[in-house]
């Protein structure tokens, strides 16, 4: 990545985060909301803190367990660690993926290169570090699809929305339910899926885009899409189907993952002592984490704090509710870019010999 790219990004997200944290407080009926802020509790505060860290904790277990499996030396924390993939190792890596999913053009594919660049200098061949991380991915996405799809039919049976907005959540929950079955099918059938995902697609980006968008074009879309999908099925069969305990180890951190992350979102809430409902808050995540994974924005930003408050208004929560959410991207977002500064120099730290044990093993 070139210097002119990285300063463009950090120009970026430093415009953006001034925006956001500065000019939000500005609009109409959340300045009232700051005084909530001086009757914050502290220890509340600490617990947030303690949730993000049992998060990346869920996170880094995940993937040293998935390298483990990949090389061949299991889940084993003896092993692990004499492979230099022990837990303080691998949540020290974690906290720099996240900076790098926060900070680095990309954003998902970033963070997959500095996974890779890093497990690969401690010894892992080519094939098992890929292993590992499309392992680790396809667990964390698959467990935010689910997590999705729960919200979106919360959505749909709640009477409050109105009828666009539950419009909107069927369609959004459609997409996703074909979007699993679409991954499945993948597997057995990839032309017809990839057949007909590009005449979806071509029917309806063809009339906003006219000329610049060609079937061939969509074609060729289509068939990374499908390749995709297939890589990530035939990975998590490959690596669970075989062995239903370790799969079930495996989904509860990738599930821990979000959950810790959520509480993290509710305690905040608390702290900053805002009433809210903990399901219509964990909906409200749901949605917003989905699209603030989105390749749209650094990490989400903007993008998530946009969903989220959106869905709490539909809700029936007030302007208040953005104090909280603000309060949980200073631990969920801002806190690993500076982290991530500090402990990247570190990952290099007894490299060499887990690579000796490497040739070893």
């Amino acid at each position: 990545m070139s210097r002119r790219t990285l300063l463009k990004t950090v120009l970026y997200l430093a415009s953006a985060g001034l925006a956001l944290y500065l000019l939000l407080p500005q609009l109409p009926g959340i300045r009232r909301s700051l005084a909530l802020v001086a009757g914050s509790s502290g220890p509340l505060l600490v617990a947030a803190f303690g949730a993000i860290l049992a998060s990346f904790l869920c996170y880094g277990e995940l993937l040293g367990r998935s390298a483990g499996a990949a090389a061949g030396f299991g889940a084993s924390i003896g092993r692990r660690r004499r492979r230099g993939l022990g837990r303080f190792f691998t949540l020290r890596l974690t906290v720099v993926i996240h900076g790098a999913y926060r900070v680095l053009p990309g954003g998902g594919g970033a963070s997959a290169a500095v996974t890779y660049g890093v497990l690969r200098n401690r010894g892992l061949q080519p094939a098992k570090v890929g292993l590992a991380v499309a392992t680790m991915g396809a667990l964390i996405y698959l467990a935010l699809g689910v997590w999705l799809l729960l919200s979106l039919l919360y959505l749909v049976l709640d009477r409050e929305l109105n009828r666009l907005a539950t419009a909107g959540a069927l369609l959004l929950f459609a997409l996703t339910l074909a979007a699993f079955v679409a991954a499945f099918v993948a597997q057995r059938r990839p032309k017809a899926v990839r057949r007909v995902l590009s005449g979806i697609l071509y029917g309806i980006v063809r009339p906003f885009l006219h000329r610049r968008w060609s079937r061939r074009k969509t074609e060729a879309w289509s068939h990374r899409v499908v390749s995709w999908l297939r890589d990530e099925v035939r990975v998590l069969r490959d690596q669970l189907l075989g062995n239903p305990r370790r799969a079930l180890q495996l989904g509860g951190l990738a599930l821990g993952y979000w959950a810790f992350d959520a509480l993290c979102l509710i305690v905040v809430f608390l702290a900053l002592g805002v009433g809210f409902s903990p399901v219509e808050i964990l909906v409200a995540y749901g949605l917003a984490t989905a699209f603030g994974n989105l390749p749209i924005t650094p990490g989400g930003l903007g993008t998530f704090e946009a969903a989220m408050l959106g869905t709490l208004a539909l809700l029936g929560y007030g302007p208040e509710a953005a104090i909280p959410v603000l309060g949980y991207r200073l631990f969920n977002f801002w806190l690993p870019i500076p982290l991530a500064v500090l402990l990247y120099p570190t990952l290099s730290f007894g490299a060499s010999r887990s690579r000796r044990e490497s040739r070893k093993g």
